[in-house]
């Protein structure tokens, strides 16, 4: 009888020995199983990531043609009737865009005829015209302390050149009593095709 209830106990071993040999493989499918849907859903999202970017709100400020445009000559003809010095009306040769038209306060006496433009290479400068002494100007534009950092000839006048933002120059010249201040992201050359611009421009004459 002992020797029966062994075999039984034995094979009651055997059984239980199986049971747990098998448990670990159908424990594994039933992970990979359960992290099926995670896997789907990280590829769909990578996938969709692949294909989609990110654009900022707002056109590119280097794309010309989604930029506005603004009517330069209505624009001065009401800030000459404004402020209380002449203000010139300047033509850039063709393909430059007016694109920005303002006036603003430089101290609590003196205000600023600003005009911006993009060029055929989409630099963007922008003149400031100004009875502001060259000082108040010059750190109204450029948003620091006035440093000059040498002088060029252009269009037969002398302007003097200081530091801006973001690593651009503005340069500055009177004309006529009025401070004229060019500044931007423009190439040398496009600086003096504005200044001969500026400085053979005809004056407003407000109506």
């Amino acid at each position: 009888m002992r020797g029966v209830a062994e075999q039984r106990n034995q094979g009651a071993a055997d059984e239980g020995s199986d049971r747990s040999t098998g448990a670990a493989p159908r424990s594994v499918r039933a992970m990979l199983f359960a992290m099926l849907p995670l896997v789907l859903v990280v590829l769909g999202i990578a996938g969709l990531t692949g294909r989609c970017s990110l654009s900022p709100v707002g056109p590119p400020v280097n794309d010309p043609e989604t930029a506005p445009t603004v009517n330069v000559s209505v624009e001065l003809d009401a800030a000459a009737s404004d402020v209380g010095f002449p203000v010139v009306r300047p033509r850039p040769p063709e393909g430059w865009r007016a694109n920005s038209a303002d006036v603003a306060r430089v101290t609590e006496q003196h205000r600023a005829v600003r005009v911006g433009w993009l060029t055929p290479r989409t630099h963007y400068l922008r003149l400031s015209q100004s009875a502001a002494n060259e000082a108040d100007l010059v750190a109204f534009e450029t948003e620091r302390p006035p440093r000059a950092r040498g002088t060029v000839h252009a269009a037969g006048t002398r302007w003097v050149v200081y530091d801006s933002i973001r690593s651009e120059v503005a340069w500055v010249t009177d004309h006529d009593g009025v401070r004229m201040l060019i500044t931007g992201n423009g190439t040398e050359q496009e600086f003096r095709v504005l200044a001969e611009a500026a400085l053979r421009a005809d004056p407003v004459r407000p109506e």
